[in-house]
């Protein structure tokens, strides 16, 4: 096949393709453009042609490395190292550029990278696929100065072209992600009933909090042999249905109800003797479904709707589940429906199929109320319609190492460059009684998505757990998700003497936080300044060190540095200096309290700030206020000379004003 390199002579080329590929530049940012094949496929399985890179620095790729449902994030230099089964493919330009390619879903196919010996190379797998002609398009990449504006350029271009799934920004964010969530899990494992899911919220209550959403984790169906039985409940664990557990919960303040369950019904499909399977078309395979079993050489036979019917599997199943109080869902063990579909329908078409019905039963019935879990791959992402919420990395597993909290953390960041682009990125859930525990709840706070706990009953933290929710539940969570900065997207900071540095946004005030990543067990130190946050605006700082309560004032252009411990963590507020004497930071005892901030107006002698419940607040101020009043009235306030901290006790959501003169 003839060698196609159409722009690699034009100013500012990055890639040069090879065989197997050709160009589509229409109308794309940063000097991208869609790889196109120039053959037809038709094998289940075909690798295409090298692409050259060109002027590599150092690259970093997300993708399915050791399980099929999660993403997990390799860092090198050297173009054959880059793993099979990338998703996503970042690299740094020696020039200080940055470049991407993204693998697309084509027909059937669904296209990955993988390294070669001079350059990267595409892999498209689909199954008993329909033939893809020429000319589809395949891939897209393109370069740029500003990383993450990259990235979410490409997505977008990529939403645009392939028009199967729409960008976040575009989609309704459900109403549940606004509460503290608590799940049975980590709690009570498959051992749950009504009187467990009533005593672990019972619990919470006791202790002051309740939780907005309850999830009711794996263990509560009808299932026999690791197959689905019926659509009822477990009669054993549950004898009256879910009605009791729901109205209790319903008096207790508990806002949304959810169940888990498999994409397929259950791990191992649905029975096919009789109950479910009897009543739809069923289809038989074999493969690895639960990679930690025997260390992931276990083959198990499993029996799957029809992709024809999984609407109708989803509406029946769906339909009871409302019908008994449900009104929220957690989708488990998807991604590996292409690997048991390949072998009968096309890899990419029975996914579609599977996901459009989902999505369109879980918004009929549930408003939308979803959490996609173990979907970590393209086929799922480029499909993702109306669904918000989706699981960003593998499980909380709180009886392993601090290797692996660590891991957990760093790999959440990094997927969020991307899954941040089409979805709301779940980093699941924790325990706030757990060794690392605030590690893991500031960076839930500070993620921007949602945040539940699945403590052990009677074992809960309070003190944690105060540090994100309000009494009622509610989480005030930031502008958007948290993004890694730019100095942390190609350091690899579980092996390099370097800090994990994450940024979001509370309106006009910056966030960072900072995460011990690193294997080695001694202190690091990592610099900010304000230009780390894209966007924020000002002149001079207030930086306030949650973990130290620390003040310092930035100057412009300044900055400061963090040094943490292993497994420290550290978030800093960056508030912008307004009118010269003014920077709100936000509620004290909160990992981002300025999220508890509303509005604020500042003049030369006065001040308006709005906040959004009750609770302490920390307001630098320049010179000691004259008067301070809540709602109109004079309120008592404490003024430390020395930081210049104004602390004012709001005693609800309301109006503060502060005036110097």
């Amino acid at each position: 096949m003839q060698a196609i390199t159409s722009l690699h002579s034009q100013p500012g080329a990055f890639l040069t393709p090879g065989r197997d590929y050709a160009w589509v530049t229409k109308n794309c940012p940063n000097n991208g453009g869609f790889l196109r094949a120039t053959r037809a496929l038709a094998r289940p399985r075909e690798n295409l042609g090298a692409l050259r890179l060109h002027d590599l620095k150092r690259w970093v790729a997300v993708g399915a490395f050791a399980s099929p449902y999660w993403n997990r994030v390799r860092h090198g230099a050297e173009l054959p190292a880059i793993p099979p089964q990338t998703h996503y493919l970042l690299w740094e330009r020696t020039d200080g550029r940055y470049g991407i390619l993204l693998p697309l879903v084509a027909g059937d196919y669904v296209f990955t990278v993988s390294g070669a010996r001079h350059g990267v190379r595409l892999r498209a797998d689909g199954g008993k696929a329909a033939p893809l002609k020429a000319g589809a398009a395949i891939a897209y990449t393109a370069t740029g100065d500003d990383v993450c504006r990259l990235v979410s350029d490409a997505m977008r271009a990529v939403a645009h072209r392939l028009k199967s799934f729409n960008l976040r920004a575009d989609k309704v964010t459900p109403a549940f992600v606004d509460y503290l969530g608590w799940c049975t899990w980590n709690a009570c494992y498959h051992d749950v009933s009504t009187e467990k899911i009533l005593a672990g919220v019972a619990s919470l209550r006791k202790g002051g909090v309740t939780p907005g959403f309850v999830l009711l984790d794996d263990g509560w169906q009808d299932v026999r042999d690791d197959q689905l039985h019926g659509f009822s409940v477990n009669r054993q664990r549950f004898p009256d249905g879910f009605g009791a557990a729901v109205v209790n919960l319903r008096q207790l303040g508990v806002r949304y109800f959810g169940v888990w369950h498999a994409l397929q019904g259950y791990w191992l499909g649905v029975a096919d003797d009789d109950g479910v399977g009897s009543i739809f078309d069923l289809y038989r395979d074999q493969g690895v479904i639960r990679p930690w079993l025997d260390g992931g050489k276990k083959r198990e036979t499993i029996h799957l709707i029809h992709p024809r019917q999984a609407r109708r599997f989803f509406d029946h199943y769906h339909g009871m589940l409302k019908a008994q109080g449900v009104d929220l869902l957690k989708v488990d063990v998807q991604s590996v429906l292409a690997t048991l579909a390949g072998r009968h329908f096309g890899r990419a078409s029975a996914m579609r199929r599977y996901q459009r019905a989902l999505q369109a039963s879980a918004a009929r019935h549930f408003h939308g109320n979803l959490i996609h879990c173990m979907a970590n791959t393209p086929d799922v992402a480029y499909n993702y319609v109306t669904a918000s919420v989706w699981r960003n990395t593998d499980d909380f597993i709180p009886d392993l190492t601090a290797g692996h909290q660590q891991e957990h953390i760093h790999t959440n960041a990094i997927n969020n460059l991307f899954t941040a682009t089409f979805a709301l990125p779940d980093w699941d859930m924790f325990q706030s009684h757990h060794q690392y525990a605030e590690y893991h709840a500031a960076a839930r706070a500070l993620s921007g998505g949602t945040v539940y706990i699945s403590d052990q009953t009677g074992r809960e933290n309070f003190t944690v757990i105060r540090k994100i929710a309000a009494d009622d539940g509610r989480v005030y969570r930031c502008d958007r998700p948290a993004l890694p900065c730019a100095d942390s997207i190609f350091t690899d900071c579980r092996v390099e003497p370097a800090l994990l540095k994450i940024h979001n946004r509370a309106g006009a005030i910056g966030l960072l936080g900072f995460f011990h990543c690193s294997a080695k067990n001694r202190q690091l130190t990592a610099a900010y300044n304000p230009a780390d946050i894209p966007g924020l605006t000002g002149s001079d700082f207030i930086a306030y060190h949650h973990t130290l309560d620390r003040l310092q004032p930035l100057k412009p252009g300044k900055g400061g540095t963090v040094t943490l411990p292993f497994m420290g963590f550290e978030i800093v507020t960056l508030s912008p200096v307004l009118a010269g004497w003014l920077a709100p930071i936000g509620r004290a005892g909160r990992y981002v309290g300025a999220t508890s901030l509303g509005s604020v107006t500042v003049s030369a002698d006065r001040a308006t700030v709005t906040v959004r419940e009750s609770g302490q607040y920390l307001i630098w101020s320049a010179r000691r206020p004259v008067r301070v009043t809540f709602n109109d009235e004079p309120i008592p306030y404490r003024y430390h000379l020395q930081q210049k901290l104004l602390k004012i006790p709001a005693p609800a959501a309301g109006k503060l004003e502060i005036q110097i003169s």
